[in-house]
């Protein structure tokens, strides 16, 4: 009896250092997370943001779990334009992970078959990955996924207000006559009254 007790705990622990340095096949081939491309379409400008930090202008690349595929959401916002956010709520079962792992990590414990490669993919998320279903997401390989965002917070066609374009023009202007001063070509009086009648101006 007491040998038999040794035995299943020498195979437990076995068992259990295996667990811990081979882990399992989906955590193996892909991991836990995967690579999310992302690329605002035609925005070279905006920030792309993901869980309240900034990740890229224009184009960005990181890490996101694999389990929260279907939780994804990404902020996007250019410079004086609306903030716009995208959610992606589909995920795709990583089917090949799974035979793997009953077939390559699947110990026996006291005669009895222990599924600990399953155990260690369901917890991670590893059998997980983006639906490429989805509008805008494609595969590049197993670890890598695009998604390809059409921003719309900033159209093409944004045009200034009339008084941002005068806002512009004054701070041009007044620029261009501070140089003037400063290469001695306007007096200090000539300047303050040229001022003056430029922020006068509406």
């Amino acid at each position: 009896m007491i040998k038999t007790l040794l035995k299943l705990k020498t195979k437990f622990a076995v068992l259990l250092l295996s667990t811990t340095i081979l882990s399992s096949c989906g955590v193996i081939i892909g991991g836990s997370k995967y690579v999310a491309h992302v690329t605002v379409e035609n925005h070279p400008n905006a920030v792309i943001s993901y869980e309240g930090n900034a990740k890229g202008i224009g184009q960005a690349e990181f890490l996101a779990p694999r389990k929260y595929a279907d939780s994804f959401s990404i902020s996007i916002k250019e410079p004086n334009c609306d903030e716009q956010i995208f959610d992606f709520t589909e995920k795709s079962f990583r089917g090949w992970t799974l035979a793997g792992t009953l077939v390559t990590w699947t110990g026996v414990i006291g005669g009895v078959p222990v599924p600990w490669g399953l155990i260690v993919d369901g917890a991670s998320g590893s059998f997980w990955k983006p639906s490429i279903h989805e509008n805008g997401v494609s595969k590049i390989d197993y670890k890598n996924y695009h998604y390809m965002l059409n921003y719309t917070g900033c159209p093409d066609n944004y045009k200034e207000t009339p008084t941002e374009t005068i806002i512009k023009s004054k701070a041009t202007r007044l620029t261009e006559l501070k140089k003037l001063l400063d290469q001695g070509i306007l007096t200090k009086e000539e300047f303050d009254a040229e001022k003056k009648k430029i922020l006068n101006q509406e």
